[in-house]
């Protein structure tokens, strides 16, 4: 099977070799802020006062969690199995939280949605089959979503400035994330420990605050 940025196996700069379980404990141990930030984001969805829908938002709270254990998991082990259990909690929180801001955020209907999403899917499936799995340390799978982000970003400036607002800050933090995550084998050399902790923690709280833009928004058009 040839190779695509969803099977770059790389190790990261804390590891240094260590085929122990515990040779990423930094790497390990910051996944907890994912954790932390399902935990906030669902006691803000349970104090919600609206009876809406909410069957994604709860959604987006479970997959929340799940990447915290799945990239515990695999920083624990690297292998073919964790790296799944990495990846899929990832991939489902990126595109049910699309969908789900294009409806509640949007307002689009579910044909508009669809058309966008499919956008957004198809533009992941070129990069993932196209581009150089260890290009830029393999955060080029990410590059789909931080377009989309852009995209959002800058449509939510038109429709909601508090919105748009929100997305410009989490968008900036994602970005400096980004960066730490692209450039940890580089500095290696120099900082042992790497840049990837930085990424987690940085991204544990990009994720929990597009969340409670969701929350925010739900609850606010519940009350009308």
């Amino acid at each position: 099977m040839a190779d695509s940025v969803l099977t770059y196996l790389d190790g990261y700069c804390e590891r240094a070799g260590d085929a122990g379980m515990f040779g990423e404990p930094i790497n390990l141990i910051t996944n907890l802020f994912f954790i932390a930030a399902a935990v906030f984001a669902g006691r803000a969805l349970m104090r919600e006062q609206g009876q809406g829908r909410r069957t994604d938002l709860w959604l987006l709270v479970g997959f929340l969690f799940l990447i915290g254990v799945g990239s515990g998991l695999w920083h624990l082990q690297p292998n073919g199995i964790t790296v799944l259990l990495d990846v899929i909690p990832i991939t489902l929180f990126i595109n049910l939280y699309i969908v789900s801001s294009l409806r509640r955020l949007f307002g689009l209907s579910w044909g508009k949605v669809g058309l966008w999403w499919g956008i957004y899917f198809g533009a992941g499936l070129v990069a993932q089959f196209t581009l150089p799995p260890d290009l830029l340390n393999g955060t080029i799978m990410y590059i789909p979503t931080y377009l989309t982000l852009v995209v959002m970003t800058l449509a939510l400036w038109k429709r909601d400035a508090g919105m748009g607002r929100a997305f410009t800050v989490a968008l900036l933090v994602w970005s400096a994330s980004l960066v730490f995550r692209t450039i940890d084998m580089q500095v290696c050399p120099s900082l042992f420990i790497g840049t990837h902790f930085l990424w987690h923690t940085l991204n544990a709280w990009v994720l929990w605050r597009l969340l409670m833009v969701l929350i925010a928004e739900a609850d606010s058009n519940a009350r009308q």
